[in-house]
């Protein structure tokens, strides 16, 4: 694929980070549109919790990247620390982002969930950017794979390991943008309305959101190539959907069952 854009001078444009930044963008969009229903009282607010997220999202992911696949303080561990174009885990984001979302909702006095309800949202349209420059950059690679659709790097410059360049692999980064998709208009066009609309309580969105991605990720797994075992057959990654499918089932019946009983 194509891990860098372009290069002008002695600067490169990275395809992933490029990627992430154009889903960034719509996301505030999304979020900037929404404010005064987030509870935002003023465009310093929305600001402040944009910095927020960046700052949960990028800790948080990296922190889960270097346990899963660096060995701490070792050969490749600074180098992978400060990385701009490798070394992040979603599944780390997730709860980088979550934390960050709590605090800022505790300092600007609003609804945890109400804040969090309005970042799930956009959040499953800002992941399939991230998995298209996933893609390009080779990273998340797939296992091999002999299918009509399966793909090979040749770029060395790829993050797929060099036993790897040249053979035909799953192309799971685009499954996973497919299912994000997919999950983004689930929750824009099914889900969000409920909660609009006060049949279920604000959490409602997130938990269908958690749900909804732990499932998809537990169920891609399988294709990927860069998993990390964690005993019982299963990988670290699908032991850590599988917490965010509980979470996510705990607030979906939260929010329902609260509009119940009121």
């Amino acid at each position: 694929m194509h891990p860098i854009l372009l290069t002008i001078g002695g600067l490169s444009l990275y395809s992933y980070g490029a990627a992430v930044a154009l889903g960034g963008l719509l996301s505030f969009g999304i979020w900037s549109a929404q404010r005064e229903k987030m509870g935002l009282r003023k465009d310093d607010d929305l600001w402040m919790l944009v910095n927020a997220i960046l700052l949960g999202g990028f800790v948080g992911g990296r922190i889960l990247y270097l346990l899963e696949y660096e060995t701490w303080f070792g050969p490749g561990f600074w180098s992978a620390a400060f990385a701009l174009n490798r070394g992040f885990s979603v599944l780390g984001a997730f709860f980088g982002v979550t934390g960050a979302v709590w605090l800022f909702s505790r300092r600007a006095q609003v609804g945890f969930f109400r804040i969090l309800d309005h970042v799930a949202l956009a959040a499953p349209l800002w992941h399939v950017f991230g998995r298209l420059g996933c893609f390009a950059a080779g990273c998340c690679y797939g296992r091999p794979s002999e299918r009509a659709w399966s793909v090979a790097f040749t770029d060395p410059r790829a993050m797929v390991p060099a036993e790897l360049l040249g053979r035909r692999l799953h192309p799971a980064q685009l499954y996973e943008a497919g299912g994000d998709l997919a999950i983004f208009l689930f929750l824009l066009l099914w889900v969000r309305p409920r909660v609009g609309s006060g049949r279920w309580s604000y959490g409602g969105t997130s938990g269908a959101y958690l749900t909804a991605y732990g499932a998809l990720r537990f169920a891609l797994e399988p294709f990927r190539g860069d998993t990390v075992p964690a005993g019982l057959g299963f990988s670290a990654g699908q032991w850590l959907a599988a917490a965010l499918v509980a979470s996510g089932l705990a607030l979906t019946y939260r929010s329902y069952h609260r509009c119940i009983r009121h």
